[in-house]
């Protein structure tokens, strides 16, 4: 409590006042009854007097601390930066669905012809005993400039005898060809019941 707040109280204030006006009237009343020459003999005694320490004031209240404002750092706002694309992954399109099939079979194949019957061969003098009846002509060019040669002719006697499929089969000089095939055809030939084949050599040859 401060020094200064008992005189502000009105309750303590009229005590403290009832007290001197009674302190003043025994006053009056000693020195009206003789007692006030005691009283100032006493008061003319030495004094003794205690020093009271000077009630100091409360100090102010400090004042209050300086509000501080804190600063909010600025966000830093990195720089746009290169964002890809998002790549939307193509869905490649379904196989198709291939159902494997059965191969048909291949058609059968057609039945081969039967082989040619091979023609047996015979000599000249069986097949065709007549083949000195019809000797080969020179020709008459080769007969000029003397020329001679070989040609060996093959034929085909059929079942009745007929000559067919007359051929060189080889020659010193073609120019005997002709007059040898013409020779054979003319044959006539004993039939076999069957084709034969035969093979006449001719020779040509000048004087």
């Amino acid at each position: 409590m401060s020094y200064a707040q008992p005189q502000r109280d009105p309750g303590q204030f009229l005590v403290g006042l009832s007290a001197v006006v009674v302190f003043h009237a025994a006053l009056v009343y000693a020195l009206a009854s003789g007692l006030a020459g005691k009283v100032v003999e006493v008061i003319k005694g030495p004094l003794q007097v205690a020093l009271i320490e000077e009630v100091k004031p409360p100090p102010p209240p400090p004042p209050p601390p300086p509000k501080v404002v804190k600063q909010l750092p600025r966000p830093v706002v990195p720089p746009p930066s290169y964002v890809p694309p998002v790549e939307t992954p193509v869905q490649p399109p379904p196989a198709p669905v291939i159902q494997a099939t059965a191969p048909e079979p291949p058609p059968p194949a057609p039945a081969a012809p039967p082989a040619p019957a091979v023609p047996q061969q015979l000599s000249i003098g069986v097949a065709c005993p007549d083949f000195r009846n019809h000797p080969p002509q020179i020709p008459p060019q080769a007969e000029r400039q003397g020329l001679s040669g070989d040609v060996v002719v093959e034929f085909t006697v059929d079942a009745s005898g007929s000559v067919k499929n007359v051929q060189v089969t080889r020659s010193t000089n073609s120019i005997f060809n002709s007059a040898a095939v013409r020779a054979v055809s003319q044959y006539r030939c004993t039939a076999q019941g069957r084709e034969v084949r035969v093979r006449q050599p001719i020779s040509f040859r000048v004087d």
